[in-house]
């Protein structure tokens, strides 16, 4: 028996959830995210054959609490954006946080999310209409801009730190991260070095080629994974 470990990198995955689900209430999108996890343990490849049946030692999820205290210049008008413990989307934020830190073998490993450059940037499509003469300045309002610079602080060192214990301590056979850039790097050759089977899924996500070489195999559930039979 396999003991696994499945690590999420918890704003990549909402992110991708996004993009593949669409939008949805926080407590569905909870009971996803950990039918997702366990859908690594539960299913059957021929890739990881040779490592037999998985067992779930834990699944570990790393995110931000919501900014809960920011003010920041509105471009389209002369209002400010307030966050508050109030705003729509900490609220969202906030209530998925708890449903998914209520579920079975789940370990909430939260950072802080960091709003000293945060601002306004007016989106490309827009930028491009803008240029082209289909749009004029007074015509943008709220959904011709994103905002940008929210810093997460904490998470990737939470990851590592966990990494570094899961292996050294042999605590795992495996571990399977969900994430999809260059920065764990370090991560996956700290696992390969003590001898874990360290796997990814990108979630359909193009994963760049640093990370792949570090890894010892891809594990990518997402066009099998079937949200509409989660409850």
């Amino acid at each position: 028996m396999t003991r696994t470990a499945v690590l999420i990198d918890g704003n990549f995955f909402l992110k991708r959830a996004r993009r593949l689900w669409g939008d949805t209430s926080p407590e569905k999108r909870a009971s996803e995210c950990h039918a997702y996890a366990l859908r690594h343990i539960s299913a059957k490849r021929k890739m990881t054959l040779e490592y037999g049946d998985r067992s779930l030692y834990r699944i570990f999820f790393y995110n931000c609490p919501p900014l809960e205290n920011g003010t920041f210049k509105q471009p389209w008008d002369e209002h400010n954006t307030v966050f508050s413990r109030k705003h729509p989307s900490n609220v969202w934020m906030s209530d998925f946080h708890a449903a998914l830190g209520e579920k079975r073998k789940v370990a909430m490993r939260m950072g802080e999310l960091r709003s000293a450059n945060a601002h306004y940037n007016l989106k490309q499509e827009s930028l491009k209409k803008l240029l082209k003469g289909e749009l004029t300045t007074t015509d943008l309002g709220q959904e011709d801009f994103t905002l940008v610079g929210l810093k997460q602080s904490g998470v990737d060192m939470r990851i590592g730190l966990d990494v570094a214990s899961l292996a050294h301590g042999r605590t795992v056979d495996q571990i399977v991260l969900i994430a999809g850039d260059t920065g764990f790097i370090p991560v996956a050759k700290t696992a390969r070095r003590a001898g874990l089977d360290f796997l990814i899924d990108p979630m359909g996500h193009h994963l760049p080629s640093e990370l792949i070489l570090q890894s010892d195999g891809i594990e990518d559930i997402s066009n099998e994974f079937d949200p509409a039979k989660v409850r």
